[in-house]
C-alpha cells in the first residue's frame, strides 16, 4: 500500500511550490495535536506531501531524501498500526470487564489486556503473607478478589477489597514496605514485576500517566479511610 502510494506521488506533477505549503501546514497540525495517533497520521501525509517537489524541482529526483522520507513514512506506519490494535475494541470477559471498569477505566481495552498479560494471576490461600514489613517489594499486586490484611506492629491498620493495590508506595517512592499484607480470606491476586512495569511505562508515557492516575486514586481513598478510621 505504501509502495503504491509512493509511486502515486512520483509521477504526479503538480504545482510543487504549493505542495510544499500543504505538506508544512499538515505539520503544523501535527505539532498541535495531542494524540500520538493523530501526530503519526499527519506526520506520513506531510511527508507524502513532499515527494513531488522532491521527485520535480530539479533535473532529477533528489533520491536521498526522498528514501529519508520513504523510511521515515514506513516507521510511522508500522507504529500507527501498532496503535490502532492498542485502541481497537475487544471483548473483555466479565472480570476482566469488571477490573477495567473499577481500576484502570483511564485505559483503552487493548492497554488493558497489555497490562494483564505481563502480570500473573494467583490464588492465595487465607493467611498467606504477600509482604513483609521491612522488605523490599519486588512486585505490584492487583486485589481482584477476597480480603487482605495491612499489618504494622502486629495490629491491623486497614484491610484492602477488591479493587486495590499492594505494593504500589514502594513502586512510587521505591521504598521498602511499611507493613504486612497477609490475606484475612481467600483471595485472587494479578501481580507484576516492578521492574518490568517501569520498563513498559518508560516506553509509553502516554500509558504510564494513565498507570499513575490510577495509582494516585488508589492512594488517595487510602488515606481518605485512614482518615476516617482515625476519627
Amino acid at each position: 500500500m505504501l509502495a503504491c502510494q509512493l509511486f502515486a506521488v512520483a509521477t504526479w506533477n503538480p504545482c510543487v511550490t504549493d505542495m510544499i505549503h500543504v505538506a508544512n501546514v499538515l505539520y503544523l497540525l501535527s505539532y498541535m495535536v495531542r494524540d500520538i495517533l493523530w501526530l503519526r497520521v499527519l506526520s506520513v501525509a506531510a511527508g507524502l506531501c513532499l515527494m513531488p517537489y522532491y521527485c520535480h524541482c530539479g533535473d532529477h529526483p533528489l533520491w536521498a531524501p526522498i528514501s529519508w522520507n520513504a523510511l521515515f513514512a514506513a516507521v510511522n506506519v508500522v507504529q500507527i498500526i501498532l496503535l490502532v490494535g492498542e485502541r481497537w475494541p475487544r471483548s473483555l470477559t466479565g472480570p476482566q470487564r469488571q477490573v477495567h471498569e473499577k481500576i484502570f477505566p483511564e485505559l483503552t481495552p487493548g492497554e488493558f489486556v497489555t497490562l494483564m498479560k505481563m502480570g500473573t494471576q494467583r490464588d492465595v490461600p487465607a493467611g498467606t503473607q504477600l509482604v513483609a514489613q521491612g522488605s523490599v517489594v519486588e512486585d505490584m499486586t492487583v486485589l481482584i478478589q477476597g480480603a487482605l490484611d495491612v499489618r504494622a506492629d502486629g495490629r491491623v491498620i486497614a484491610q484492602l477489597r477488591p479493587g486495590q493495590f499492594v505494593g504500589e508506595m514502594s513502586f512510587i517512592t521505591a521504598e521498602k514496605a511499611s507493613a504486612d499484607v497477609i490475606a484475612s480470606e481467600p483471595s485472587i491476586v494479578v501481580s507484576c514485576s516492578q521492574a518490568s512495569l517501569h520498563e513498559l511505562l518508560e516506553a509509553k508515557p502516554a500509558l504510564a500517566l494513565k498507570i499513575r492516575a490510577a495509582l494516585g486514586r488508589d492512594v488517595v481513598g487510602k488515606l481518605r479511610a485512614h482518615a476516617g478510621n482515625s476519627a
